[in-house]
């Protein structure tokens, strides 16, 4: 009697299971697969390496050698040094962490630096002498020198004179209108001494005003020549001023301007060279604008 064939398992998945598993390679692999797992979790982390620059070495001695007097000692020097590794381990691990992420602070610090950064990696070429002269024209009144006069004083002094200081002044105007003909002469002879002296170079009215008040700067440039001012006050006294020389505002040579000419049109130019660097970032990223609910 012959035998019957055998029925085909209902299950061939589990069949072909069995005989995957049952082949050596597999056995390899798997255990190949067990060993590495096991090393990744167990092996020791790396150790990374921190350098302390010799420029920081050196500035640290040089501080410990001024605090002492003396060179320090190699171990003083080691100790003065742990604070700076600590700050690089402490920012390497707070870096490590993303400590920095959702901290408007740090993102506001580095959206600068990486401003700075890809502006400065534009290319800056250098104004020519045409582009300088065309943003002079445009600009002259910037870079106009303003009108200077130059003054002879007689001074009376409020400390010398605290209750007939305006008195005094009128008098010794009087003197001084009277011997207009020689007003060197004269100034040299009358009123008290004054820090700046008799005779004062040429000044600008901004220039005036700082040194004594907005009141005599004003009167300095409405004087007319050959005339003794009317008494003018300071915070220290009263003046009387001559005019004695007179420059007008004028433009200097280009000469003298290339360099502050070259600076303030590049200066001008940041601002595309910004745009320009932003755009090229942003060409790498998609923005999507997501629909704000109302």
């Amino acid at each position: 009697m012959s035998r019957r064939a055998a029925a085909p398992s209902r299950f061939p998945y589990v069949t072909l299971l069995r005989q995957v598993l049952g082949e050596p390679l597999v056995h390899f692999a798997l255990l190949g697969s067990l060993l590495c797992g096991a090393w990744g979790l167990w092996r020791p982390s790396p150790v990374e390496r921190i350098v302390i620059p010799k420029d920081l070495v050196a500035a640290r001695q040089a501080a410990l050698t001024r605090r002492d007097g003396r060179p320090p000692s190699d171990s003083l020097l080691q100790a003065a040094l742990q604070d700076d590794v600590d700050g690089e381990v402490l920012f390497r691990e707070a870096v490590r962490r993303r400590l920095g992420e959702g901290d408007i602070i740090v993102r506001r610090r580095l959206i600068q630096k990486m401003e700075y950064l890809a502006e400065a990696l534009q290319p800056r070429p250098v104004p020519s002498d045409a582009v300088l002269r065309e943003w002079l024209a445009q600009h002259e009144a910037r870079y106009r020198l303003p009108a200077r006069v130059a003054l002879r004083q007689v001074f009376v002094s409020r400390d010398r004179h605290p209750r007939d200081l305006q008195a005094v002044a009128e008098s010794l105007r009087g003197l001084l209108v009277a011997r207009s003909s020689e007003p060197e002469v004269a100034a040299r002879t009358l009123g008290d001494p004054h820090p700046l002296g008799m005779d004062l170079a040429l000044h600008s009215q901004s220039e005036l005003v700082q040194l004594f008040s907005a009141e005599l700067a004003e009167a300095a440039f409405r004087l007319a020549e050959g005339q003794w001012s009317m008494p003018l006050p300071s915070a220290h006294g009263l003046h009387l001023i001559w005019v004695t020389a007179r420059q007008p505002g004028q433009l200097p040579p280009l000469a003298q301007l290339i360099e502050r000419l070259r600076l303030d049109v590049e200066e001008s130019q940041q601002v595309q060279r910004r745009r320009q660097a932003l755009d090229a970032l942003r060409r790498r990223y998609q923005v999507v604008i997501e629909r704000a609910e109302r």
